[in-house]
């Protein structure tokens, strides 16, 4: 025995996978694309709308409306009624003497002139392959071609259920150029839903051996779908081509869909847009992506130009960092306390699956949209022109879209849940146009069999988490950052401009007045006129207090920020090293191997735990301001010893190079506690990371002295950071941690805590530098002598 299916199945199955009129048009092209055919011609016949012709019938039979009536209705709904096939038509239901003639002779006019025909000069189809592939549902030709090395678009064998979709008569004309003769096959869809109590196996089709052809080099395939099920007037076949269906070859690449489709809807050509390269050019900031394996090494590259505010930002990661930022963060379920996410890192197989890729980013500042030369008139134009191609970025394969990545629905980086949950709604997808280009193969990247996504896998993964880190961490950071400091400008410039405006105002009324009394009065003028400058003088004064005042509350405020951060980025820490080692004690315990030796380590790991706990006292109350004086290689030394534990677990191996005197500083302890704990905690993860990329490495921390000049190095062996972030890294929410993981603060609570004292915190460019122009050594210059 073996598995059967009723008839009715394959209806079900082409309404189920393909579900919108341009996606089965969309498979069809595909279909001629995977066939090799440098052109796809698309000739759409319509002398009668569905609608219509649905309405007549409904005329003569529920409505019981006189033929002559029906009649006069279908003449007024024709295309075009002079024709001589529409003039054939009425003349024969003119001459229809009942009903049942009456609906024939029009189901037969609908059915013959009213069709899609799709037609290719790819390689065509033999008799056996109609047999043997094409009325073989998900035949496995084109996936043994995929694995073999062949970039088909489609390697499911379910295409051809598009044209069930669309009509209910399929006529197949093909052949290749081995065979002398066309192979013709012809399919009425409406047979599996009257014999639907019956299996598909029942229902037969007979290939037949049609026309001779003209020579051997003539092949391709002619596919005519008609007993069309929608309307396909000129109107809608047009916004079809110009809609959705303009999005589906690479839209990007001017021209290039009119070059590969030939569409005609009743013999006029329709052509098919291409986005306006002015438009791309007026985007307020670009961002441009670059993902590659060099030697098994994953890089990526990443370029933001924000035109609207003049900056730039250029970002490279390589080997652990891609690692580090695609890496996944999974929630659970934890008691208070505990840490909320764990971290699920990528096997470095999923990115040599992944390949390489590239991704262009265009946004737009709604408020800053205007009129484009050579392409609109008015902002209204060219917000609706961003709306045609707006809605986040499209993923193409091959320079073909796979859907429904970029539709309305579709938000598959999160552009709209995390602008719409900020103030401004800032880089939401109805703001950006976009696309991603891949190369991966079906086998690696397998697109669902309903064509609404792409399987799930771990490839998959890590090619969203790149993209959502680029466009959250360094795209909307960078316009933030700019879109801030302009508004911080703006605003002392409208102070100023508003001041100094009224008591100019004054000024001038007074050098009028003094201009038009010459003489004895003009000593009183110019005493008004003394008195105002002087207002003028008070008035400026009065500013400089008030943006003194301002700044000096925006201070205290940063201050406050940086105490709370740092407090918690050290709770976090702290919860992370006592939920893993509480852990791991029960999970001794539930496998019945807890042993005397295990509750002895966990009981010294929580002594440390109490000793890290200790420095908040340092951190919170009035003592957070106080200075004193202590030796701060002893300080140093306990808090590499509390992090021993960890540095054993990932043998890192620690040089601490203690000064040969004592290192005497005045600071407030509770800072200096906090600056190196961020840079020990900092190294110790990329460490970390580098290890987990590259299994010989042997992680190592350096930490040194210069008491000459007052100055502690603290470096290490991983993966570093390139010149061109050298600042950058020390700014707030920069970071190359997953995204909604790395908060980006740790340096810049950091460094902010070395400036309070009047410190600066640096990377080294003299030491430290590793492999192509990255640092990865960080100095803190006390300055004392």
């Amino acid at each position: 025995m073996s598995f059967k299916f009723a008839a009715r199945t394959i209806l079900a199955l082409g309404k189920e996978l393909i579900s919108s009129d341009e996606v089965a048009l969309y498979e069809l092209i595909k279909n001629a694309v995977d066939a090799k055919s440098p052109c796809v011609e698309i000739a759409v016949s319509v002398h009668l709308k569905n609608s219509d012709y649905r309405e007549a019938v409904a005329c003569i039979g529920e409505k019981n409306q006189s033929r002559s009536e029906v009649v006069r209705f279908i003449r007024n709904k024709l295309i075009d009624s002079d024709s001589d096939v529409s003039t054939e038509l009425l003349f024969d239901l003119k001459n229809s003497s009942r009903n049942n003639e009456f609906l024939k002779r029009l189901k037969s006019f609908y059915d013959e002139y009213n069709y899609i025909e799709i037609r290719d000069t790819g390689h065509g189809m033999s008799h056996d392959d109609l047999i043997n592939v094409f009325l073989r549902i998900g035949t496995y030709s084109r996936r043994k071609e995929n694995l073999d090395g062949a970039r088909n678009l489609g390697d499911k064998g379910i295409g051809r259920l598009s044209a069930m979709r669309l009509g209910d008569r399929l006529q197949v004309k093909t052949s290749n150029n081995r065979e002398l003769y066309w192979n013709l096959l012809d399919i009425d869809w409406s047979l599996f839903s009257q014999n639907g109590d019956i299996d598909a196996d029942e229902i037969h089709f007979e290939p037949e051996i049609g026309d001779e052809k003209a020579g051997r080099d003539e092949h391709g395939t002619i596919i005519r779908i008609s007993a069309l099920r929608g309307d396909w007037d000129a109107v809608r076949f047009t916004d079809l081509l110009q809609g959705r269906i303009a999005r589906m070859v690479d839209p990007f690449v001017p021209g290039r869909a009119n070059r590969l489709i030939v569409a005609r809807h009743n013999g006029k050509r329709v052509l098919v847009p291409s986005i306006p390269k002015p438009l791309l050019q007026a985007a307020h900031a670009v961002c441009h992506v670059k993902f590659h394996m060099a030697r098994h090494t994953p890089v990526l590259e990443v370029d933001i130009n924000y035109r609207y505010r003049q900056r730039k930002r250029r970002f490279e990661a390589n080997g652990p960092e891609v690692f580090s930022l695609a890496q996944e963060s999974v929630k659970r379920r934890a008691k208070r306390g505990h840490a909320a996410v764990r971290l699920v890192p990528v096997r470095h197989s999923a990115f040599e699956r992944l390949g390489d890729f590239t991704c262009d980013i265009y946004w737009y500042n709604r408020r800053a949209v205007s009129a484009i030369e050579g392409l609109t008139n008015k902002t209204v134009d060219t917000r609706r022109e961003i709306s045609n191609w707006s809605g986040g970025p499209m993923l193409y394969r091959y320079g073909f879209r796979i859907l429904p990545f970029g539709d309305p629905d579709d938000d598959w980086l999160a552009l709209d849940e995390i602008a719409f949950g900020q103030k401004g709604f800032k880089l939401n997808r109805q703001q950006v146009i976009g696309r991603v280009l891949i190369d991966t193969p079906h086998s690696e990247l397998g697109e669902k069999t309903d064509r609404e996504g792409i399987m799930e896998s771990e490839t998959f993964h890590a090619l969203r988490r790149i993209l959502m880190w680029v466009v959250h961490n360094e795209m909307r950071g960078l316009i933030n950052e700019a879109d801030y400091a302009e508004r911080i400008e703006r605003r002392k410039a409208n102070q100023d401009t508003t001041t100094i405006s009224k008591v100019r105002s004054r000024v001038d009324v007074a050098l009028a007045r003094l201009h038009k009394r010459v003489g004895a009065a003009a000593a009183t003028e110019i005493d008004d006129l003394s008195r105002n400058v002087a207002q003028l003088a008070k008035q400026s004064q009065d500013l400089i207090d008030r943006i003194d005042a301002v700044i000096e509350e925006a201070d205290e405020e940063r201050e406050k920020f940086v105490y709370l951060a740092g407090i918690g980025l050290m709770t976090e820490f702290i919860f992370h090293e006592l939920d893993r080692a509480v852990s791991h004690t029960m999970d001794l315990i539930v496998r019945g191997t807890l042993q005397q030796k295990t509750l002895d380590s966990l009981r010294d790991q929580l002594k440390t735990l109490q000793k890290r706990i200790a420095a908040f006292d340092e951190l919170t109350g009035e003592k957070r301001q106080t200075k004193s004086k202590f030796d701060l290689s002893d300080l140093l030394r306990d808090i590499l010893e509390n992090h021993a534990r960890e540095f054993e677990r990932h043998n890192i191996v620690v040089r601490f190079r203690r000064p040969s005197q004592l290192f005497t500083i005045k600071a407030v302890r509770g800072m200096v506690i906090q600056i190196f704990e961020n840079l020990i905690v900092n190294a110790a993860y990329w460490l970390k990371k580098q290890k987990q990329f590259e299994s010989d490495f042997g992680p190592q921390l350096s930490v040194s002295f210069d008491s000459k000049n007052y100055r502690l190095t603290i470096e290490d062996n991983g993966p570093g950071v390139i010149e061109d972030r050298r600042e950058l890294i020390f700014q707030p929410f920069i970071t190359t941690k997953p995204t909604g993981q790395g908060r980006g603060l740790g340096l810049y609570i950091a460094r902010e805590m070395a400036e309070y004292h009047g410190w600066k915190l640096y990377m080294g460019d003299d030491i430290g530098r590793i492999r192509d122009g990255r640092l990865n050594t960080f100095v803190l210059d006390m300055g004392l002598k």
